[in-house]
């Protein structure tokens, strides 16, 4: 399984970024920022990968953002890409 994650510095901006594109019909998700990715707040917004094209400008303009990381679940746990 892969899929996206947004990750940002603030937590309140993660919550907001969620809210938005929950808003906008989009199926999100905050979770736990993996611990590979070795950045970020400790939150991040989930979403799927064929959902990129569509966030992408919008999230990214966000303050405090890191970045955008895919992760793919593995046998050997998660691997985490950056964007």
């Amino acid at each position: 399984m892969e899929y996206i994650i947004a990750v940002y510095r603030s937590r309140n901006v993660s919550m907001r970024a969620y809210q938005f594109l929950s808003s906008q019909g989009i199926t999100a998700a905050l979770v736990s920022t993996p611990r590979s990715a070795n950045v970020g707040c400790g939150l991040s917004v989930k979403f799927a990968k064929s959902d990129f094209p569509l966030v992408r400008d919008v999230l990214s303009s966000g303050e405090t953002f890191v970045g955008f990381f895919l992760v793919k679940n593995t046998y050997n746990g998660n691997t985490v890409v950056r964007l």
